[in-house]
């Protein structure tokens, strides 16, 4: 019997080593440690020394001790394994049994990502890797740094990477399936191309994945790419920059959470060894799991723009719900944590970090921006936007502090403020009501596929931005159109660009709900498959124009008594019929139709 390494690593950092010892030995406090007497050895004297913040035990007479695993194993005297099995039931830690085939097929993967590793640590340090150690050494990454990091350099090759497996002796299909290259119609290359190269390690130090940073400057490129999911690396489930299997993270006693992969380059070099990212999406739960083995006390260093500040919202509520401290780091003059240990160096980053906010009045100060708190119906919308905060707070004398401060700062009696943000907030999920269920929705053909309207009028958004202005006051009611839209409406109002992967930005704030990312995906998708080609998107705009004009005129019939304006409405359904692919003679239709329908 086997189990998934990633899950006995999360088993032994969740466990903690004082409860499982304590079960057995009588523990007392020693400064930050407990000592009790060895259960191995006749001990008269206590030797047996257990330290939750290394997670480990030992006894300084015979050397017995380990983590929470080896030492249930030990003292039960039996195997890891079953230690490893007892545990997960006794403390409610689910672990998966992984077969034989797996086994060995995962040990394979681990090979070759450690190959490909090697291969790019190599690359760096050629004649072809000076454009990437320029690129490092403007960034203050240094070689002994580069090397202490692992980072390496895919070259403009278009199959060196692949070409080096194979002369290793590894077989095509266990490559494209680790997402190191793909198959295409001029045959297999490489996926990671002239980009700066950061491996990506699982807590017990095996390569799993990597990130590539472009050396291209252009746009139609993407800055950075990630390793796709394999069965060796679920990005939502490991975070980058963990070292030394946590250890500095749990001497310390707290990490760093900030967003990219030159963030946490950056802290790590000058000191902040306990900086992590979420490789590129919103913080998710299973990193907030795995993230408590080490500690219980995050600090929240996202990027200061606005995406930015809805990850640190989210982040808030998912680390809330685990139990973890929070406080959030406010860097002003820089737009990251990477530009502002650059521009203002380690002692001012330090003082930041001290003076950085607790959660709660992190997000009172963010929420009071957007509100008029002179106001009566401004302050209870001010209100109601702590309802998600106080949803995700198990503890009950933590609840009644946060009221009690906020009472204080609104002068507002603490139990009014119980009543709405406690008593009527309980979590719920959505049952659709009889009433939703009956809507009906309209339906297009496309492809041979049938498609809910509302699904592919934000399909052909997502295949070009600009019809969003033509669309975005349709009566869509997709629960996900109403973030979707905030977003579009936001890049707009600050003349953002908007020529990015829209999908992607919007998932990597961590706004959305489960549902609404799988929603999002599956219409990205039929974005990819029919309006990827700018004669289908032309034809698809009139369709779906067409589809929500034909909605409006059916509406107005069942209002319109007046038999001018009845005439008038079915000259232009007929009107309507006739018009194929022209968006601007659709608009003039369209503009006829308001105006007769307001007169």
């Amino acid at each position: 019997m086997k189990y998934r390494a990633e899950d006995i690593d999360f088993l032994a950092n969740n466990l903690k080593i004082e409860e499982v010892v304590g079960e057995v030995v009588s523990l007392k406090k020693s400064g930050a440690n407990y000592k009790g007497l060895c259960p191995f050895h006749q001990d008269s004297n206590p030797s047996f020394i257990v330290s939750p913040t290394k997670n480990i035990c030992k006894c300084f007479v015979c050397g017995a001790g380990g983590n929470p695993i080896k030492f249930y194993a030990d003292y039960k005297k039996i195997n890891f394994i079953e230690a490893a099995k007892e545990l997960s039931e006794k403390y409610k830690i689910p672990i998966r049994e992984i077969k034989i085939r797996e086994n060995q097929e995962n040990n394979l993967y681990y090979e070759i990502m450690n190959s490909a590793h090697t291969y790019f640590s190599e690359q760096i340090f050629l004649n072809s890797g000076r454009e990437a150690l320029e690129y490092l050494s403007k960034r203050k990454i240094n070689p002994q740094f580069i090397k202490k990091y692992g980072i390496g350099f895919a070259s403009n090759s278009w199959n060196g990477l692949y070409d080096h497996l194979i002369l290793k002796g590894y077989k095509e299909e266990d490559i494209l399936e680790l997402g190191l290259c793909k198959k295409g119609d001029k045959g297999i290359y490489d996926i990671f191309r002239n980009r700066v190269m950061f491996p990506i390690y699982s807590p017990n130090g095996k390569v799993i994945a990597f990130g590539g940073r472009t050396l291209e400057d252009r746009k139609d490129i993407p800055k950075y790419i990630n390793s796709p999911e394999t069965p060796i690396f679920k990005k939502g489930k490991n975070l980058y920059g963990i070292t030394d299997r946590g250890s500095n993270i749990r001497k310390k006693n707290y990490s760093i959470l900030m967003e990219g992969y030159m963030d946490v380059l950056s802290g790590h070099s000058y000191g902040f060894d306990v900086a992590l990212a979420p490789l590129g999406t919103a913080l998710t739960e299973d990193q907030g799991r795995l993230l408590k083995g080490y500690t219980n006390n995050i600090i929240l260093a996202f990027d200061m723009d606005e995406p930015g500040k809805m990850a640190t919202e989210r982040a808030i509520f998912i680390l809330k719900n685990l139990g973890f401290n929070i406080r959030v780091l406010h860097l002003e003059g820089a737009k990251d944590p990477d530009e502002y240990l650059k521009a203002y160096g380690k002692d001012e980053f330090l003082k930041e970090v001290k003076e950085s906010l607790e959660a709660f009045d992190y997000l009172y100060k963010i929420y009071s921006k957007e509100y008029n708190l002179e106001d009566l119906m401004a302050k209870q919308k001010f209100i109601e936007r702590f309802k998600e905060f106080f949803q995700n707070i198990e503890n009950h004398l933590e609840k009644t502090l946060y009221l009690d401060k906020l009472s204080k700062n609104l002068d507002i009696s603490i139990e009014l403020l119980k009543e709405i943000l406690i008593e009527n907030n309980k979590k719920f999920k959505h049952r659709r009501t009889y009433e939703e269920k009956q809507v009906e929705k309209p339906i297009l053909k496309n492809n041979s596929k049938s498609y809910d309207l509302e699904e592919l009028t934000m399909a052909i958004i997502i295949g070009k931005l600009e019809y969003y202005r033509l669309l975005k006051n349709k009566p869509i009611k997709l629960s996900l159109w109403r973030k979707f839209s905030q977003y579009l409406d936001f890049l707009e109002e600050n003349s953002m660009d908007t020529q990015n992967n829209i999908v992607k930005d919007i998932l990597k704030l961590g706004v959305l709900t489960e549902d609404e990312e799988k929603k999002l995906i599956d219409i990205s998708l039929i974005a990819f498959n029919d309006y990827s080609k700018p004669v289908d998107i032309n034809k698809g705009i009139v369709e779906i124009l067409s589809s929500w004009f034909k909605l409006e005129i059916k509406e107005a019939l069942k209002t319109r008594r007046d038999i001018m304006k009845t005439m008038g409405l079915r000259r232009i359904e007929e009107n309507l019929k006739n018009i194929h692919g022209n968006v601007s003679e659709l608009q003039d239709l369209y503009e006829n139709f308001l105006r007769l329908t307001k007169s």
